[in-house]
């Protein structure tokens, strides 16, 4: 009986260290072309190269893309350095989900969706962070990068479409 609540007091500890966030943004630029930057994982460090060191993709099919990751978390106290694999479920055009299956982030899952409204498109993103306990006193800055990350990218991706418009 002991040895239950005290899994269950561990479980709620760690759940702190275990952000998670929605966010919602409308956008102006065609779906289609936001989900085809959006699964162009290899040149995401374009979008954000001072969190995102490099991605390179060690496995691809039609619905499925493995990466292997560097990203960089500057933080008050040092910049940290995170390698970490991770793989993409792609059901095109509609939904991305990520899960990151090796690193410190291990079973954080991103789940991504495009929709269509009359002149917008919606990106709703479900973030579910998980964080090993080496960085668990560093979560909510890593939470709130992660957000940030997440938000920089969708906004700078829908810049690069509108810019190409243009010309």
């Amino acid at each position: 009986k002991r040895e239950i609540i005290l899994i269950f007091y561990k479980q709620k500890i760690l759940n702190l260290f275990m952000p998670k966030f929605n966010v919602d943004i409308s956008v102006p630029s065609n779906s289609i072309k936001l989900f085809e930057l959006a699964t162009d994982f290899e040149n995401f460090s374009r979008f954000s190269p001072a969190q995102i060191k490099k991605i390179s993709i060690i496995e691809q099919s039609d619905k499925e893309t493995i990466t292997n990751e560097i990203l960089t978390f500057n933080t008050i106290f040092k910049n940290v350095e995170i390698k970490q694999k991770t793989k993409h479920l792609v059901n095109y055009p509609k939904t991305i989900t990520s899960k990151v299956i090796e690193g410190p982030f291990k079973k954080t899952v991103l789940e991504i969706s495009f929709s269509d409204t009359e002149t917008q498109t919606k990106i709703s993103v479900k973030a579910d962070v998980k964080i090993g306990l080496k960085y668990a006193i560093l979560s909510p800055i890593i939470g709130r990068l992660y957000k940030g990350i997440v938000t920089g990218l969708i906004y700078k991706m829908n810049n690069t479409i509108l810019k190409n418009e243009e010309i």
